[in-house]
Parts: structure tokens; C-alpha cells; sequence
């Protein structure tokens, strides 16, 4: 064996040697590197685990403490006691639908104000109130339900916590943790209970989102029980029933354990809670933890492997005759990659370097040859694209227009003026009023055909929309136009503000207890107008206008039909280009502002857009 190794040929000896130590070398510090890290990673990830678990803690801790505050500062309102007060003191019937309703308010705004919350409900001696928003069961008397039954048991208290059921209270069966307040009305002897039911769903899916590594498990566990409040894994019982950190973890104690359960090792950080007598436990695998750390092996034999090939190269390398030729040939490679092909590489031998330089010469011609070739593709496609795209835009306009073809004004307009005739006659004003707006509706949105219309006559559109709805709600809301002069003599895309009326009615003015407004503004912007529908609604959820803002910066699918939110944006996309659209402003209680953003370019007596 040796003696062939001595008969090789020098660079195979030092590509042979070089890869040794290499291999040498690097499999033994591999080995230290892995023992090393998996006790880092271990160390680092437990105390990792152990801060997220406090962080955790601190924000459940706030939570329930400001919704426990927010009960209790309910409870010291003076108009809450003063309505309680009304129903249990005075035996007047009437005093019960005034109080269902201004419990059944306040008890969605609870709900609406924080998402943790499923439902409130306040139980009485003479009568329940509950949401009017949620499927309550009439057929269930709290005085039968396993809540009071479990509140029965601890009679001294005045805070219950109860494990997690399914709700008896409301219809749907959803899985709710009860919070029940005890408390009593001055004047009225008995007591009443008011009943919070959060949600399992959303308090189990926050642990599972703030679980530090693939392999951990989170949840709250009852410190009077040992039981699982909110989780998803059994272990937590199993590990309990043979370990020694049971009386640390459920007497209320910051801490840290490690566990064996099986074939496997488990790193157990736990903290108690104060507002409730929960704890919360993170488990984590190490066998999971260890499983990456693991991949660290085979990243060692990549590197090794690459380690041995750079052995061989840097081995064959040494050898000047084989360098001097080959920084040549890397020069005029270079200058190919700087899309310079002039020139060749020259190499008077037969080795393999010149077989190289050939081959390398071969391919930079054809290469140059591909490029070309490439480049007359290119200007091709460009042409093709850019035909096809006029061609859908004509198909587009030639569409709107056959819509708008189809119409008769002069008919339409006639057939007005008799229903309106007709309801004179009768005496109908409402009905008159009703069609003359409708008629001004149709003879804007007609405008003889044309796209672009002044903004002024877009607003008396919109007006005109508005007299029709206002007459069709009973004045269930008002309206008002703000105008700057200079934005109302600008042109517009017609049909923009009707849709975003529609969608604050429909969206934010029905969904209002009580009166509602709607506010229409024409304003100038830095080289654009601003078209704007602001209604008082309840708003939108921050997700829900997360994905209309996501959606409406989403490219444009040109087959997309509708006379939305999406169908503005898109056409004042088609008209104006991308750096123009409907822009969305939302906040939960306070209303939705849709605003649509054109170019300030055309007034009222310039030209028509080209489209």
C-alpha cells in the first residue's frame, strides 16, 4: 500500500495528504462543536423559554386585571345602578325592557372592546340580562347551571374562576373560561352575579403563537387541581403524577425543572399568575431541541467534503505551469462577463489547459451568438406584449361602452317625467321628490356617453343617490358636501363616489345604533384630487382593513367584474395609472373614511381623457 502511494505522481501525493488532514482535522472539531453547541443551545433556549414565559405572564396578568377592573368600575357607574336599581327595587314592567337594553349595550361594548371576551351576563333575583347580539337560550335558568352550582360551593367568595366548559348560557357550544363577580345594588338586599366568559379558542391559540421552539408546549394549569385550564397537550398530567417540582409548580413558585417522561427529556418553566389561581407552564422537548442541532452533523460532512475538493484543488493548483494559463483564460472570461467577446484565448499546447481555452473559445462565440439572438426575441415579445395589451384595453373601453349603449336616455328621461306627473297628480310629494332625484341619478351617470365627467357634476351624482337613499332610510341618517371650488371644476372618472356611499350606508350606517352621517368632500392634494366618503360607523376590525388595503394594492385582474370598493380602485387604475387609487382609513368606534385619489391634470373646459 505504501509502496503505491510512493509511485504516485507528486500532486496526487498532496491532494492524498491534504485530504487527510482535512478530514482529520475537520471531523474532530465537528465533534467538539456539536457537544459544545447542544449544551449553548440547551442553556440558551431554557432561558430563552423562561423569559417569554414571564413575558406571557405579564401580558395574561393585564388582561384579565383590566377586565376585571373594567367590571368593577362598571359595577360604581352610577347610571349601571341607577338602571339596576329602576328593575329590582321598582315593580314597574316597563323598567325591564329599558334595562335589557342598556345591558345588552353595554355588555357589546365589553365584548367589541376586547377580544377575549365570549359574553357578559348579569343574573338577577327577579330577572337576567344578557347580549341581545348573541344566541342566548331562554330555555336555561342560571339557577340550574353547573356555574351557580360550582359558585354554590365556595359561598364566602365574591371572585369566582371556573375551568373551561362549554358555554350554557348561549347557544353554539363554544368553549369559554367563566369569570363570575359577585356583588350587591344599595337598596336591594339580594346579590346579583355578573358572568364574563372568555374564550378558550383565542387565549389557547396566543400561547400557541408565543411558544419559543418547534417541540414547546404552553398552557395553564389550575393550581388548586393540577388541571389543565387552557392547553392542548396531556403531558403536562403525566409529568406531574412522577416528578418532584408538583408541590413548586402548584403552591405559586417561580421556577425550573427538568423532567424524564418516556424516551425523551423535557425542560419545564413555570410562573404563577396573580389575577387568577392559574399557572403558566412551558414544556419543551429536548429531543425535539437536539433534533437541529443534530443537522449539525451532516453540515459537517458537507463541509468536509467541500474541504477535501478545495484539498485537491489548491494540490493541483501548485503546479506553475497550470496557473500561468489558467489567470489568462479567468482574464478573458472576465471579459465575456463584462459582455466584451472580442478576443480569444491563445494557448500553443496540447495539454488540457488548451483543450479548455478551445472549448472555452467555442462556447464564448456561441454564447454571443445566443445573446444576439436573444436580444431580436426579446424586442419581439415587447412588441407582442405591448399589442396585446392594446388590444384588451379597446376590448375594455368597447365594453363599457355597449353597457352604457344599451340605455335609452330619451326613454328613460320620459318614462320619469310620467311617474313623476303621475304622483303630482296624486298628490304623492314624496314619490315626485323620489323620481326627480332618480332622474338627476340617471342623467349624470348617462352623461351622453362620456367617462370623464366634471367633478361637480360626480358630486350632484352623488347628491342625488343620497336623496333617493335618505328618502328610502326615514332620515335614519344625514349627509352634508364640503367642495373646494378649484377641486369641483377638475374632471373625474364618473361612478366613483356612488359605490363608497353605498358601502358606508350598507357597512357603517346600518350597523349604527342611532342616527348616522355621511360627509362628502371635493379637496385639492399635491397634484391630485382627493374624493372623499367619511361616515360615523362602527369601523373596521384592524385585520379585516389590513386585507381591503392588501387587496386593493394587489395587481389588477382586468376580467374582475363588481361595482365596489375593488371596481373604483381598478378603474381609476385603468384611467390614471397605479399611482392612483382608493386609499382606506379605518378605526374600531369611530367610523371609515374611503378616499379616492385622481389626477388634478384636466379642469372642467380642458380635454377628455384619450380613454
Amino acid at each position: 500500500m505504501f509502496h503505491r502511494f510512493f509511485n504516485l505522481r507528486l500532486k496526487h501525493k498532496i491532494a492524498v495528504l491534504c485530504a487527510a488532514l482535512v478530514i482529520v482535522s475537520t471531523g474532530f472539531s465537528g465533534l467538539l462543536l456539536y457537544r459544545n453547541a447542544a449544551d449553548v443551545a440547551t442553556e440558551t433556549e431554557a432561558d430563552h423559554s423562561s423569559e417569554i414565559i414571564l413575558q406571557v405572564n405579564n401580558y395574561l396578568n393585564e388582561k384579565l386585571k383590566g377586565i376585571i377592573t373594567r367590571a368593577l368600575n362598571m359595577r360604581t357607574d352610577s347610571t349601571f345602578n341607577d338602571t339596576a336599581a329602576r328593575f329590582l327595587i321598582d315593580d314597574d314592567p316597563r323598567h325591564y325592557a329599558s334595562a335589557l337594553s342598556y345591558f345588552s349595550d353595554v355588555f357589546l361594548e365589553m365584548r367589541y372592546s376586547e377580544p377575549f371576551i365570549a359574553s357578559v351576563f348579569l343574573y338577577t333575583p327577579k330577572g337576567s340580562f344578557y347580549d341581545l347580539s348573541l344566541p342566548h337560550d331562554p330555555g336555561v335558568r342560571f339557577t340550574g347551571t353547573k356555574l351557580f352550582e360550582a359558585i354554590g360551593q365556595k359561598p364566602s367568595a365574591s371572585v369566582y374562576w371556573l375551568p373551561r366548559s362549554e358555554s350554557e348560557l348561549y347557544r353554539g357550544g363554544e368553549k369559554v373560561i367563566s369569570l363570575v363577580l359577585r356583588f350587591s345594588i344599595s337598596g336591594y338586599g339580594e346579590e346579583l352575579y355578573m358572568v364574563i366568559q372568555l374564550k378558550e379558542s383565542m387565549i389557547l391559540q396566543y400561547l400557541r403563537d408565543s411558544r419559543p421552539k418547534e417541540g414547546s408546549t404552553t398552557m395553564l394549569v389550575d393550581r388548586e387541581s393540577g388541571d389543565i385550564v387552557v392547553g392542548d397537550s396531556p403531558l403536562i398530567g403525566q409529568l406531574l403524577a412522577g416528578s418532584d417540582f408538583k408541590s413548586g409548580l402548584l403552591g405559586g413558585e417561580f421556577g425550573r425543572s427538568e423532567a424524564q417522561y418516556g424516551d425523551d427529556s423535557y425542560t419545564i418553566n413555570y410562573a404563577p399568575m396573580k389575577v387568577a389561581p392559574w399557572t403558566l407552564v412551558n414544556i419543551q422537548s429536548q429531543r425535539t431541541l437536539l433534533e437541529k442541532l443534530r443537522g449539525m452533523k451532516t453540515y459537517s460532512g458537507l463541509i468536509l467534503l467541500i474541504s477535501i475538493t478545495a484539498s485537491f484543488g489548491v494540490a493541483f493548483a501548485m503546479a506553475a505551469t497550470i496557473t500561468r494559463p489558467l489567470q489568462a483564460l479567468e482574464k478573458t472570461m472576465q471579459r465575456v462577463r463584462w459582455r466584451k467577446f472580442d478576443g480569444r484565448f491563445e494557448y500553443p499546447y496540447e495539454d488540457e489547459v488548451g483543450k479548455l481555452g478551445r472549448t472555452f473559445n467555442f462556447m464564448k462565440e456561441e454564447i454571443h451568438e445566443l445573446i444576439r439572438q436573444q436580444k431580436g426575441y426579446i424586442e419581439q415579445l415587447q412588441k407582442e406584449k405591448e399589442q396585446v395589451r392594446t388590444e384588451q384595453r379597446l376590448k375594455r373601453v368597447a365594453e363599457l361602452k355597449a353597457l352604457q349603449a344599451q340605455m335609452s336616455p330619451h326613454f328613460l328621461y320620459n318614462t320619469l317625467d310620467s311617474i313623476k306627473w303621475k304622483a303630482e297628480m296624486e298628490g304623492q310629494a314624496d314619490i315626485a321628490k323620489m323620481i326627480t332625484a332618480l332622474a338627476s341619478f340617471y342623467r349624470i351617470a348617462l352623461s351622453r356617453g362620456k367617462e370623464i365627467i366634471p367633478v361637480k357634476e360626480e358630486l350632484a351624482h352623488a347628491a342625488s343617490y343620497l336623496a333617493i337613499q335618505s328618502m328610502r332610510y326615514q332620515d335614519k341618517f344625514e349627509y352634508e358636501f364640503c367642495g373646494d371650488p378649484e377641486a369641483e371644476r377638475r374632471t373625474t372618472v364618473k361612478f366613483i363616489l356612488q359605490p363608497l356611499i353605498e358601502n358606508a350606508i350598507y357597512h357603517g350606517i346600518k350597523q349604527r345604533q342611532g342616527g348616522g352621517r355621511i360627509r362628502i368632500c371635493a379637496e385639492m392634494g399635491e397634484g391630485s384630487v382627493r374624493l372623499s366618503v367619511e361616515d360615523n360607523g362602527p369601523g373596521m376590525h384592524p385585520v379585516k382593513l389590513q386585507l381591503i388595503r392588501k387587496r386593493l394594492q394587489a395587481v389588477r385582474d382586468e376580467h374582475e367584474d363588481g361595482y365596489g370598493l375593488y371596481n373604483v380602485n381598478n378603474r381609476i387604475k385603468f384611467y390614471y395609472g397605479e399611482a392612483y387609487g382608493l386609499k382606506i382609513a379605518s378605526e374600531p368606534g369611530k367610523g371609515t373614511v374611503a378616499t379616492a385619489i385622481i389626477p388634478s391634470g384636466a379642469s372642467e373646459g380642458g380635454a377628455e381623457s384619450d380613454v
